[in-house]
């Protein structure tokens, strides 16, 4: 291959092979959906399992809960797949954009995730406490979406 001398047809051919090459990029938007649509049907399961395995009510009530909101969440996500919309970047009209707004939602993030270690640490079930340690860090993923997306568009 290195002593091949370049030809105009070997270019044409490299050519031609780069022009059939698929990005990443739409091999991940290929795939996300899928990969999504496996986790909420991974939630549904480990949800039922947890209330069927349940041993009080608290324990019973958040896997039905998180049962119920994850067969929701892959309903919707059939229909925006079905509609030919992306899923992925639906996102952008849950982050907020000026300063008050931002200091607003973090405070009020702060307090739920604090309101989740807390409910994480009284909790008696494992999947009370689960619930807790989720909500804690759904917050503080969502800060820091949000700190993202805000910084990126004041430099953009």
């Amino acid at each position: 291959m290195l002593n091949e001398i370049e030809t105009d047809d070997r270019r044409a051919r490299v050519a031609e092979v780069e022009a059939r090459r698929v990005a990443l990029g739409d091999i991940a938007r290929w795939f996300a959906p899928w990969i999504l649509a496996g986790i909420l049907i991974m939630v549904f399961i480990g949800g039922l399992w947890c209330a069927s395995s349940a041993d009080d009510v608290g324990t019973d009530t958040v896997g039905y809960i998180a049962a119920v909101l994850a067969l929701a969440a892959l309903i919707w996500q059939l229909g925006v797949a079905l509609s030919g919309r992306p899923i992925i970047a639906a996102g952008d009209r849950w982050l907020v954009e000026d300063e008050t707004s931002i200091v607003v939602l973090i405070a009020l993030l702060v307090v739920m995730a604090v309101i989740g270690l807390v409910l994480a640490a009284r909790a008696d079930s494992v999947a009370a406490s689960g619930a807790g340690y989720g909500l804690c860090l759904f917050g503080i993923v969502f800060i820091f979406a949000n700190l993202k997306h805000y910084f990126d568009r004041r430099e953009g």
